[in-house]
């Protein structure tokens, strides 16, 4: 826990940096730009069938073999970043001739630029790996915080300069490389064992199962960016991509870093299902009692942030924001959740649930975007992941014969409960209060939703003692804290 602690606090001071930043970049971006940028990276992540990075997540579910398979891991991930790379600069011809309500030569350029990161994942692969395993999760706080605060920074100094899409695009690429150099500088890894075909093969055959899991995740992240890119065209697509990177970034928090933090400790409990389990579902029960009041809070605030906040060719993206923060209370299990599975070494599993969330997903999103834009496709994904968020807890849990699906409902059904009329009688003060202009939004913002949030989190403490006792230590631990800090 204290590896999630330290990556989340992080991870909280980088995301919200990240949504100050994107607001600004949004300031010098058309919708129409931003959406050029957004399908660029969409693209790619269709494109990035073999992601080397998922090599690593084989590594840590085999602990006590990875001296001996590091360096055939990192023969691995070189091979398939390498025709990642090959692929994606392949496929740009045919990427323009598809997406022609965008700029060719714009798109064609990001693609080719976004062509060299897997090249830089491979590098980050192992080291990255280690570190995790090992636990070194104040080095990976550190390390990352920084690099993520000046690929963030980069991406306004170039959108003030006139970089348009490019702002949004090159820093990523930027961050991978320099995170990179100093992942490899800071690791001291111990190969054990030259690389060898025979392990190589073995670890290509893990690789299929984990990263087809992963891959099949990435692209229906940004599903939603393609299906509009094709249907609806880059304005929609921006609208989309600003609301969503805005949306998300509270979640992205658990969703990512904590599934970082959890699957090397599930993969110690490989032997010991019911702990395993057990573990999951207080770290969801605690989760959920956090991460949906701040959602719901998210949803009810999107006015008053957005006049304060944004220009007038921003706002009709407020009520596709609304609808991502809602669908964001369902999807910050799927972090964790995913975790798990790997850490249970159930790649299979993984792979199969993501693919039926696939297949369902495209034409369902198709629809949305044929008869609502952007307003149908977050409506349409927030059903999918929903239901999809709910069936795969409870996937987590089937190995322990002691638990039910009920336990895996009640996760999101509790916090809802509670959390669904405290914030429609908060919206209705919220909207009240925007008549009084500026003053009002001000007020909503800095005094309505934060005490909406803690009123929430509060009484649902008392819906599972599990969540109670969690979230009184962690209070007590932060007053000891600022007490011994003002002592010193």
């Amino acid at each position: 826990m204290r590896g999630a602690t330290l990556n989340s606090a992080q991870w909280i001071a980088n995301k919200a940096l990240t949504a100050i930043a994107m607001l600004v970049v949004a300031h010098y971006l058309t919708p129409a730009e931003y959406g050029v940028g957004a399908q660029a990276l969409a693209i790619f992540s269709f494109l990035a069938l073999l992601p080397p990075l998922s090599v690593g997540d084989v590594l840590i579910a085999h602990p006590k073999n990875f001296g001996r398979l590091a360096a055939s891991a990192a023969r691995l991930a070189t091979v398939l970043a390498m025709c990642s790379m090959v692929l994606t600069l392949a496929s740009i011809p045919v990427v323009v001739l598809w997406f022609t309500d965008d700029p060719s030569r714009w798109l064609a350029g990001l693609l080719a630029i976004l062509a060299i990161r897997p090249i830089l994942e491979a590098r980050l692969m192992l080291p990255i790996a280690f570190l995790r395993l090992s636990l070194a999760y104040p080095r990976i706080a550190t390390i990352d915080g920084l690099v993520q605060m000046g690929a963030t920074c980069l991406s306004v100094a170039m959108a003030a300069l006139g970089g348009r899409a490019a702002s949004l695009v090159v820093p990523q690429v930027i961050g991978t490389g320099v995170r990179a150099a100093i992942y490899v500088r800071q690791s001291r890894i111990r190969l054990e064992s030259p690389v060898r075909a025979t392990r190589v093969r073995y670890l290509f055959r893990q690789f299929v199962r984990a990263s087809g899991a992963q891959y099949i995740h990435n692209v229906l992240v940004m599903l939603e960016v393609l299906v509009l890119g094709l249907v609806a065209g880059q304005y929609q697509t921006g609208l989309f991509g600003l609301a969503f990177t805005i949306a998300c970034q509270a979640n992205s928090i658990i969703a990512y870093q904590l599934g970082v933090v959890l699957q090397p400790v599930f993969s110690r409990l490989q032997n010991d299902v019911n702990r395993q389990v057990t573990g999951f579902l207080k770290a969801q029960r605690v989760l959920s009692a956090v991460c949906i009041p701040i959602c719901c809070a998210q949803a009810i605030l999107a006015e008053p942030l957005f006049r304060l906040l944004l220009a007038e060719k921003w706002q009709p993206a407020i009520p596709i924001f609304q609808i991502i923060s809602l669908s964001q209370a369902f999807y910050f299990a799927s972090g964790p959740a995913m975790a798990c599975l790997r850490g249970q070494r159930r790649f299979g599993t993984l792979l199969v649930w993501q693919s039926i969330q696939f297949v369902v997903s495209v034409p369902i999103y198709w629809f949305g975007a044929s008869e609502g834009a952007a307003v149908g496709v977050a409506i349409a994904s927030g059903i999918v992941w929903a239901c999809s968020t709910i069936l795969v807890v409870w996937m987590c849990t089937t190995p322990s014969p002691s638990r039910r699906a009920w336990d895996s409902i009640a996760i999101f059904l509790n916090p809802l409960l509670v959390c669904v009329p405290l914030f429609a009688a908060t919206l209705f003060v919220t909207r009240w209060a925007g008549g009084f202009g500026t003053l009002g939004d001000v007020a909503s913002i800095l005094v309505m939703g934060p005490v909406a949030i803690l009123t929430a989190i509060f009484v649902i403490r008392f819906t599972h003692k599990e969540i109670r006792v969690t979230l009184d230590g962690l209070v007590r631990q932060a007053i000891n804290r600022v007490c011994r800090t003002r002592g010193t």
